[in-house]
């Protein structure tokens, strides 16, 4: 009797598959209430320590994570958590305007920005816990700019409404809100995206022991670069020193590290940038928040960048080693019994001949042969002829040693390879094989195919000769031997003469 419950789980994912509405239960509904209680919670905190930043206070701060955030918490768990975004939002921007309408109205902005980067980025490229390609990295910086040129739209009209702002100072706020909005998402969305991915962490101690002296002489050169070391120089010219390092973890870290140290990075620099920016004047100042913008996105776009193009190629590397070792695989190994064929044994056996003479080992090869093979296919058809086949490989499978290789030859006709084995081992493991194919009991479709037997043919290396075409057509024509000494029986080969 089938399971009702499994009913009920078919019909969901039907009506899922099918774009119907599935009832939320009540505890869904709580656990997504806290979801995006807890994202407004994250996103306020966020807001109010980016807005200590802001530029003039009040207006635009010159990077905001909370976009960052929003957008990453958006395509991990869905559109369905802007609630959380807008009033997170809502929230910061009532207690800096103290205005309903300011705040309602620049949190459906941040809210539209997210939800449009959202959709942008997951039809495009998808949910980019792992960046698979360099152009993915692209279509994601590109999608976040455009997108954020929403929320600095919308949410500068009450501000200018209320404050009166003249042309040029609202044009230079929306420019460092769009900017910062921009930056945000760069450096914090990959992060967030990278590190809720489910890829496993692989740490070993060489990878441990590299990334101690990458975080040291990363430091190292943080300090030179942004301390007061390197103070006398341009500013975003010695910071690109700092690139050489994003190259290093691309190549040798995962995406999670990358990211991880692109942002560490970027927080300096903005610090750094901040600093500057509490003596420089009106005309500067865009100038320099435009740099740090170039200065962050060319970090993050070519660290995401070579990352992906580097697991790309280990990709298609380990890819194409699979695929010739496929060819390889069915280019020696025999479709109908899977046993492997005659082409692997002109590989293998001289292979063994050489190893058997330097370590001064005996080899032998024996030569087997079904009996009366041509009445399965005549009286049963050729489905039968498989069948036999078949089951005797299995049989030779199961009577062979790991350092042994079992081979159809050709037809009905297969070799066994035993390397270190004696004359009597080899006629002892024959005997063996030749009674348990006498014991297979086949039959095909109810119907019983009768006896099954086999000649076998013996040949030994050194004992008999000395090369691996010899030892082959010596276990052949002692296969031979048996077939015309009566069938069903295991005859030695001899020397040539």
């Amino acid at each position: 009797m089938n399971d009702p419950r499994d009913s009920k789980s078919f019909l969901r994912t039907t009506a899922v598959a099918q774009g119907a509405a599935v009832p939320v239960t009540s505890t869904q509904w709580l656990a997504r209430l806290a979801q995006s209680a807890l994202l407004a919670a994250v996103y306020f905190t966020a807001a109010k320590a980016s807005l200590l930043l802001a530029i003039p206070p009040g207006y635009a701060s010159p990077v905001w994570p909370p976009s960052g955030i929003g957008l990453a918490t958006l395509l991990i768990f869905g559109n369905r958590m802007w609630p959380g975004i807008w009033v997170g939002a809502a929230a910061v921007n009532y207690t800096v305007n103290d205005s309903i309408f300011a705040a309602v109205t620049i949190a459906t902005g941040n809210t539209l920005e997210a939800l449009a980067g959202a959709t942008l980025i997951r039809r495009s490229i998808g949910v980019p816990h792992r960046f698979e390609r360099g152009e993915d990295v692209v279509k994601f910086v590109a999608f976040s700019a455009a997108c954020a040129t929403i929320a600095p739209t919308v949410g500068l009209l009450p501000l200018s409404v209320a404050n009166s702002l003249p042309w040029d100072e609202l044009v230079r706020n929306w420019l460092t809100w769009c900017q910062g909005d921009i930056t945000g998402i760069v450096i914090v969305a990959p992060l967030l995206l990278t590190w809720c991915s489910r890829e496993a962490l692989h740490w070993n101690a060489r990878y441990a022991y590299e990334g101690l002296i990458f975080v040291l002489t990363l430091a190292i050169a943080a300090i030179a670069v942004f301390g007061y070391v390197a103070a006398p120089l341009a500013p975003f010219a010695r910071a690109f020193v700092i690139l050489p390092f994003i190259i290093w973890a691309a190549f040798r870290f995962s995406q999670r590290e990358v990211t991880t140290v692109t942002a560490a990075v970027c927080m300096i620099a903005i610090g750094d940038t901040m600093q500057n920016l509490a003596v420089a004047t009106p005309q500067t100042l865009n100038e320099t928040l435009l740099l740090l913008l170039l200065f962050t996105s060319t970090l993050v776009i070519t660290g995401l960048t070579l990352s992906a193009v580097v697991h790309e190629r280990s990709r298609t590397l380990t890819e194409l080693r699979s695929a010739l070792k496929n060819l390889h695989t069915q280019a020696v190994t025999d479709p109908l019994t899977r046993l492997l064929n005659r082409r692997y044994l002109s590989e293998f056996l001289p292979r063994e001949v050489i190893r058997a003479r330097r370590k001064g080992d005996s080899l032998a090869v024996l030569m087997i042969d079904l009996d009366h093979f041509k009445r399965y296919n005549d009286s049963f058809g050729h489905d039968a002829g498989d069948l036999v086949l078949k089951e005797v490989a299995q049989l030779l499978m199961a009577h062979i040693r790991g350092s042994d290789i079992a081979c159809r030859y050709g037809g009905e006709e297969f070799v066994l390879v035993l390397p270190d084995t004696t004359l009597e081992g080899a006629q002892r493991r024959a005997e063996e094989i030749r009674a348990a194919v006498r014991e297979l009991k086949l039959s095909l479709r109810g119907k019983a195919l009768g006896p099954t037997t086999v000649s076998i043919g013996v040949g030994l290396l050194p004992d008999h000769v000395a090369s691996p075409e010899a030892l082959v057509r010596v276990a052949d024509e002692a296969m031979y031997g048996a077939k015309k000494a009566g069938r069903d029986r295991v005859v030695m080969g001899h020397p040539p003469e």
